[in-house]
């Protein structure tokens, strides 16, 4: 029983570890894979109903619980065949839905593409991280791109799954005192089914929660519930991006010549408490204020998606400069320390539920 407790508190860090060594690979039994494909046929089916609000409620309650009720037949049959079976398919299923290493291939993608004036390679491989149209963007704004999108990955790919991963585990540990022998199989299983139904809402987001002809009603519903499940933990994910710019302002700047300072504690904190609220979600401003204020750099602006014209609040002070390629290296730094320290905290949960 002790071997297996300390087995399951590398759980997280099994997780992370492997997403982030293989998590730029593309295959098409990937996880999210199969969720999108179920999701895209209800989507059809729901919107051919009505294009409605209420239509929209039932897609989004009808999806997330269908794809639920997959992963708990998945794992039922998991644990009939064997323990060691059933804990590495969670190690995977959760591995799938984190996205440190996908953001960090994908982001020193571009930037080497930048590096080397390959700009047209650059735009077309920037739908990989953004949807905004990129045929006519310059070397700037496909940078601003990337950063924003690393920095708000950083919330749903990485801080929001831990987070609902870590609270489904403490609600199935101490529902599992009812069941003591299988205290930790409980514990595992509703880890998983939240990161499932907290995965499953932000995909069906990217799908249809979009403020456009199409999906103004039809998806209104599920972008205001996707907002409201990262409103904690945007703000947890926050608090280490600040202690990881932090970090990094004592580590890695060049004996203390703000000349050659990349990273900027004490301008992360000024412009979050200036800048987060400038941003269409009431997330997303949270991270991109920290990350601008940290590389000193304005984020926001005008983008186009679908040839439609968004203009959004600018996130950065007057002073602040324009996004470089160099600018992308240090988000990603930024980005892999937060996501090891959150990944980390939740082991250390874990760690103390075990043992404690």
């Amino acid at each position: 029983m002790v071997i297996i407790r300390c087995a399951l508190v590398l759980f997280f860090p099994l997780a992370f570890l492997t997403e982030f060594f293989i998590g730029a690979l593309k295959y098409g039994f990937h996880p999210l894979n199969l969720m999108g494909r179920v999701a895209v046929y209800f989507e059809k089916l729901f919107y051919f109903i009505s294009d409605g609000i209420v239509s929209g409620i039932f897609f989004n309650i009808f999806t997330v619980l269908a794809i639920t009720t997959v992963f708990a037949a998945i794992s039922s049959a998991a644990i009939h065949i064997s323990p060691a079976v059933f804990y590495a398919l969670f190690v995977y299923i959760l591995s799938s839905f984190l996205s440190a290493g996908g953001l960090r291939h994908e982001s020193i993608k571009i930037y080497r593409l930048l590096k080397t004036g390959d700009i047209e390679s650059a735009r077309k491989n920037l739908s990989s991280l953004a949807g905004r149209d990129s045929v006519e963007l310059g070397p700037s704004e496909i940078s601003r791109a990337v950063i924003e999108s690393v920095a708000e990955n950083t919330g749903d790919g990485i801080g929001s799954v831990f987070f609902y991963s870590a609270l489904g585990l403490i609600i199935g540990f101490f529902a599992g005192f009812l069941n003591k022998p299988h205290q930790m199989q409980s514990a595992v299983i509703s880890c998983c089914a939240f990161a499932v139904i907290y995965k499953t809402v932000n995909l069906l987001d990217s799908l249809v929660g979009y403020r456009n002809v199409k999906y103004e009603k039809f998806g209104k519903f599920s972008a205001r519930i996707d907002d409201a499940l990262n409103y904690i933990p945007f703000r947890i994910t926050a608090c280490f991006m600040f202690l990881s710019v932090f970090i990094l302002d004592l580590t890695e700047n060049s004996g203390g010549d703000i000349n050659h300072n990349y990273y900027h504690a004490g301008g992360a904190f000024k412009s979050w408490c200036k800048f987060r609220k400038n941003h269409p979600s009431p997330n997303g401003g949270q991270l991109e204020s920290i990350m601008a204020g940290a590389l000193n750099i304005k984020l926001g602006g005008i983008n186009y998606y679908a040839g439609v014209k968004s203009e959004r609040p600018v996130i950065g002070f007057q002073d602040y400069g324009r996004a470089n390629e160099e600018n992308i290296i240090n988000a990603v730094r930024i980005m892999e320390l937060a996501s090891a320290l959150i990944c980390i905290f939740c082991a250390l949960i874990f760690a103390a539920l075990v043992f404690f």
